[in-house]
């Protein structure tokens, strides 16, 4: 079987964990940027968050999309998870690059600030909706049984398919929509 490597699930998971960090640290109001040393911080954190971002995306951006499959896939569903994984990266972009526009616009007390917190809080929540789905595109795929769980996750190790009504009628709604995307699309 496939496996990414262990540096690609250190950064994988170590990633995470930054940003589960940056979520729940963020500033919960503008007037808190006053604080020098919080500004610092942010603007310090937001800027090594991008670097981090860009270093995982070069790393893996060769990578097999769905790598350890264990059945052959298919186009539309590779299609649907680059999409996923290209939009995280563009969330993960957007938010340190307008967490540091709203730095900036605070700190010269320019105008246009209330459109970089627009776009940042809609880049946070994008970012939320689409590792929601990353998530549970992971968990169903180990219900499954393809293989993809054990080559990224060290825990919780998938062994089977688990049969069942639900997941038989979900894999044929699956295969419909693979089918429509791959018609559409013409892949």
């Amino acid at each position: 079987m496939k496996s990414h490597t262990p540096l690609a699930k250190f950064i994988h998971w170590s990633f995470s964990i930054l940003y589960a960090y940056g979520i729940f640290k963020q500033v919960g109001d503008l007037s808190e940027l006053e604080d020098p040393a919080l500004l610092n911080f942010e603007i310090l954190f937001a800027v090594a968050f991008l670097v981090i971002v860009f270093i995982r995306y070069f790393y893996m951006k060769d990578t097999e999309t769905l790598l350890g499959a264990n059945i052959e896939i298919r186009k539309g569903h590779l299609f649907i998870a680059k999409s996923v994984h290209k939009l995280v990266y563009f969330t993960l972009v957007m938010l340190p690059l307008t967490g540091l526009l709203i730095a900036g616009l605070f700190s010269i007390g320019a105008g246009g600030i209330e459109l970089a917190i627009g776009l940042h809080e809609f880049s946070a929540f994008l970012s939320y909706v689409l590792i929601a789905v990353h998530v549970g595109a992971s968990f169903y795929s180990k219900l499954k049984g393809e293989g993809i769980w054990n080559a990224m996750t060290p825990f919780w190790k998938e062994k089977e398919k688990k049969e069942s009504k639900l997941i038989s009628y979900l894999e044929k709604t699956e295969d419909k929509v693979y089918e429509t995307i791959e018609k559409t699309l013409r892949l």
